[in-house]
């Protein structure tokens, strides 16, 4: 039992691990982004001065976006985040790789 627990948690981790260094499809995540997340906030809110976002690495964004995922109340899956991470990136962000 403990190996097989062992061998899902390696094969979950793997799977986290390659979807956060894959990019995401960036029209859906446009698409996602105004369906699931602009009732709540203006797409101006990505568009604040640098020195007063709290985003500076794409890793920091993909915390961001998966921390508000669960206040939109509809289910996200992580490439649903991944496709929103990669529209807000293109459009906004501009971080490294």
């Amino acid at each position: 039992m403990k190996l097989r627990r062992l061998s899902v948690i390696a094969i979950l981790f793997a799977c986290g691990e390659a979807l956060s260094q894959s990019s995401g499809d960036a029209a859906r995540g446009k698409l996602l982004y105004e369906t699931l997340c602009s009732g709540c906030h203006y797409e101006r809110v990505h568009q604040r001065s640098p020195a007063r976002s709290t985003v500076r690495t794409l890793a920091q964004l993909r915390a961001e976006v998966a921390r508000w995922s669960a206040q939109t109340g509809k289910p996200m899956t992580i490439w649903d985040q991944a496709d929103i991470v990669e529209y807000l990136n293109r459009s906004h962000y501009r971080l490294g790789r």
